[in-house]
């Protein structure tokens, strides 16, 4: 008689594996410091809260893998990084971003140019709306009485990477800002990354990339 459990185990240890810093998230997760308690402070951290919410999301399928369906361990609650912000600061690697309304409207000690300032905002909101649409979809296909864990597989594949993008990302960024011709060097590196269509993002592909450098 075959066990019915095990595909939904081999697919949270797909999910758990596929993230690349499991010690690093779970060290962090044992701090804690919630994506919650991040996002309420004055000036954010933010490769801190995407490290929370990577830690957020393997200890919950940590969890599913211990006690399955059965766990009272709660859903990791979608969280904006830069979408739908109040005027607030934003760390990343080391650069403020003034962020407001969904927009970095300046990354302070750089002169940017409004064509630089732009295509941040994009490759960061979206990336921020791709993590928030799959937590919000993954959470939602959770608590259907008939789970389809090829979706919640490729949702979560897709949260991973779309946080790892944006720490990559901002990452990027700061290499670039301590060029001579900064606002230049970065508008040319992240106009090499392409990103996917959010309002058909294609979730039940198989392999849908978050992000394709060229």
């Amino acid at each position: 008689m075959k066990n019915k459990s095990l595909p939904f185990l081999g697919f949270i240890l797909f999910i758990c594996f596929s993230c690349n810093s499991i010690q690093r998230l779970t060290a962090f997760h044992a701090i804690g410091t919630t994506a919650e308690q991040i996002k309420n402070s004055e000036r954010m951290d933010g490769n801190q809260l995407i490290d929370s919410l990577l830690a957020d999301r393997f200890s919950y399928n940590k969890a599913l893998i211990e006690y399955g369906f059965n766990s009272k361990k709660q859903l990791p609650k979608p969280t904006a990084i830069i979408n739908n912000s109040p005027l607030k600061t934003i760390s990343f690697n080391g650069l403020n971003y003034l962020v407001m309304g969904g927009k970095v409207i300046d990354i302070k000690g750089l002169k940017l140019s409004a064509s630089a300032l732009s295509i941040i905002t994009e490759k960061l909101a979206s990336l921020d709306q791709i993590q928030q649409h799959c937590c919000e979809k993954a959470n939602l296909e959770y608590q259907q009485k008939n789970r389809d864990m090829n979706a919640i597989k490729t949702l979560d594949r897709q949260y991973f990477a779309a946080l790892n993008t944006l720490k990559n990302i901002t990452s990027s960024i700061a290499i670039e800002a301590r060029k001579r011709n900064a606002s230049v060097s970065i508008e040319m590196s992240l106009a090499k990354i392409k990103l996917p269509d959010i309002k058909n993002p294609g979730l039940k592909t198989k392999r849908n990339y978050v992000a394709k450098i060229e």
